[in-house]
């Protein structure tokens, strides 16, 4: 009578594991600075989102973003701060 209990929280436990490591994926955060530009495109069936940055010392800095931290900075917002205000 304990074999099926068990195996059912072997299952839910696994299952949240799942959920977690698929919740964490993306794209890693980019480097702060100020949006100087956006840009997106259509590959393998999906959009693609990039923002560049500025840097203190000047240097750009092109690096992926989620959909969501794309449409929520604004070319001259501060990144990674325009992510937070949501």
């Amino acid at each position: 009578m304990r074999k099926p209990r068990t195996a059912r929280l072997v299952l839910a436990a696994l299952a949240a594991a799942a959920l977690l490591v698929l919740s964490a994926c993306g794209p890693a955060q980019g480097p702060a600075g100020r949006v100087v530009d956006k840009d997106r495109y259509f590959l393998n069936k999906a959009w693609h989102y990039r923002l560049t940055t500025v840097d203190k010392a000047g240097k750009q800095h092109r690096f992926p973003v989620l959909r969501g931290d794309y449409n929520a900075c604004y070319i001259r917002s501060s990144y990674p701060h325009c992510t937070e205000v949501r």
